[in-house]
């Protein structure tokens, strides 16, 4: 008997901690999401002039959540991550406006994003500031899919969410094979950027080396192929008929930040699951 209840209990323990994150990692997302809309609206469009220097900063951050369109307050049930979007049937109850399906879909990631890391690695701490690196990565691929712009007061902050990740998800520190990584694809984009005008933006010489650093080595490989193969794969089926991919804007800040997202799952694998031979073959 005793047996059956303590199983019934482990169970009902696990079931609230995964809720509570599944909760926590689509609130998450909510509060990234209209965060990144807000940069958006107040520091590249027409939101820009209304404020700025540490005012524009204040408002984008403690502003309440309302309809960007009418600017109509929304009610606290509505805030419900996932819920709330099919509550107003994906319209503002005032003025009817579209609310993206960004919301919903980003929410439910996340959601299972926490779920899925705190199984793999039953690290909370790991499984949280994994959560808030992908919600900066989530800034940044906006911002740059939108205006083809990265928004550089974000690179402190995955630096950190990116190192206190890989601290309590993986046991890395800072050393030397970080720093060769970080230079050598410094370099290897401030060359492009120099002597081919148009090959890639300023923002992607920033910020490719730190998600490269971000990712480690040997990972820093699986970074750079999934990034440019997503690129060459989305533009070629999202350009016009005909159209060259010569001088097609790309916006590589979007698939840096989609190809370290899938780096950190491969890590989360490969650090925590021993499959037979692959090890060996790994570590040679």
């Amino acid at each position: 008997m005793d047996f059956f209840e303590d199983t019934n209990w482990f169970f009902l323990w696990k079931l609230s901690t995964y809720t509570i994150l599944f909760l926590f990692g689509g609130a998450l997302a909510s509060f990234y999401a209209t965060l990144a809309d807000r940069i958006l609206y107040y520091c590249y469009e027409k939101g820009r002039k209304e404020f700025k220097g540490l005012n524009r900063w204040r408002v984008i951050f403690t502003k309440p959540s309302h309809c960007p369109e009418c600017k109509t307050p929304i009610t606290k049930l509505y805030l419900v991550p996932i819920l709330g979007w099919f509550l107003t049937k994906g319209k503002c109850t005032h003025c009817h406006t579209k609310v993206p399906k960004l919301y919903p879909l980003s929410e439910f990631l996340f959601g299972i994003i926490a779920v899925v890391v705190y199984s793999i690695s039953s690290s909370l701490l790991g499984t949280i500031c994994l959560l808030f690196l992908f919600g900066h990565l989530l800034i940044s691929m906006m911002t740059d899919a939108k205006k083809l712009s990265l928004d550089y007061e974000n690179l402190p902050f995955l630096l950190g969410f990116g190192f206190l990740s890989n601290s309590l998800l993986f046991g890395e520190s800072i050393g030397q094979e970080h720093l060769v990584v970080y230079f050598g694809f410094l370099v290897f984009y401030l060359v492009i950027y120099l002597l081919f005008r148009g090959g890639t933006g300023l923002g992607d010489v920033l910020f490719s080396p730190v998600f490269a650093t971000l990712a480690g080595n040997p990972f820093w490989i699986v970074y750079l192929n999934t990034s440019y193969l997503l690129a060459v794969m989305f533009s070629l089926f999202l350009r016009k008929k005909g159209e060259p991919l010569k001088g097609m804007k790309v916006p590589m800040g979007l698939y840096f930040s989609i190809g370290l997202f899938f780096t950190f799952f491969c890590k989360l694998i490969v650090q925590n699951y021993e499959w037979e031979g692959f090890s060996d073959l790994w570590n040679q």
